[in-house]
């Protein structure tokens, strides 16, 4: 009688595990933060979720599926959710390949239920094996996330560096340097924006992978970035303050977009 109990209540707790889930998956599927490929790999992991709460054969394996799952939905939510505009291409091929990795988990939980328990009993080493297998799957395509968020981030403040070396030569053509001068400044510049790069991708990355639930304006990025223009002091003192502000507030814009 005591052990009815207590599956009756581990199985209740399980149950309530699934709703909390859920609730925390549909939250996020309705978070305007939240780029339109996330919203179609959440859909697959709820049906997902519903799908292993029904299984009869290997439940600890099929119940970690279901926690991997959720915790990966909720990790790629956090690192793109800053992205106000579209994700990189290389990022939302990512996502799109967890979702047609969701959508085929889904087939399969869909036919384990369909299984007699005759069949459940001659299939239950090699559905282990596919279990097995699809968590394997979703760590790999987790990490191939994570290596494109990081290449994405990358390339976009290279992208940034380039045009605000345009804007620095645009200021210097307007000043009333002389020809060497200019010269002379401009090469400074180009060292300078190439080592501010290199100082911004650091703090980015640095974010990404220890602050990824906490927003910009309250993590140690804000500091990172102010401190940047402490690399490039002599430029900044040679391009007068209305120029230095200019560059302070599109950097810190660029960021925080």
């Amino acid at each position: 009688m005591l052990s009815r109990m207590r599956r009756t209540r581990s199985t209740r707790i399980t149950s309530d595990a699934y709703a909390v889930t859920k609730v925390t998956l549909k939250a996020i599927q309705a978070s305007t933060d939240a780029c339109a490929p996330l919203k179609s790999v959440v859909s697959a992991v709820i049906v997902v979720l519903e799908l292993i709460e029904k299984v009869k054969s290997n439940k600890k394996e099929c119940e970690h599926i279901a926690e991997r799952s959720a915790e990966l939905v909720q990790d790629i939510w956090r690192h793109t959710k800053h992205f106000n505009v579209a994700l990189p291409t290389e990022v939302e091929k990512s996502v799109v390949k967890i979702e047609k990795l969701f959508k085929e988990i889904k087939i399969f939980f869909e036919e384990l239920n369909k299984e007699n328990i005759l069949e459940r009993i001659a299939r239950q080493d090699r559905n282990k094996n596919q279990v097995d297998e699809y968590g394997r799957l979703l760590d790999e395509a987790m990490l191939h996330f994570n290596t494109n968020l990081e290449l994405s981030i990358y390339r976009l403040h290279v992208e940034f560096a380039a045009a605000d070396q345009k804007r620095h030569a645009a200021v210097l053509a307007v000043s009333q340097m002389s020809e060497s001068e200019r010269l002379q400044l401009l090469t400074q510049i180009r060292g300078d924006v190439h080592m501010g790069k290199h100082a911004i991708v650091s703090a980015g990355i640095f974010f990404f992978r220890y602050y990824p639930a906490m927003p910009i304006s309250a993590s140690p990025l804000r500091t990172q970035i102010s401190g940047i223009g402490h690399v490039f002091p002599r430029t900044l003192s040679r391009l007068g303050s209305k120029a230095v502000s200019s560059m302070s507030l599109s950097l810190e814009a660029f960021v925080l977009r």
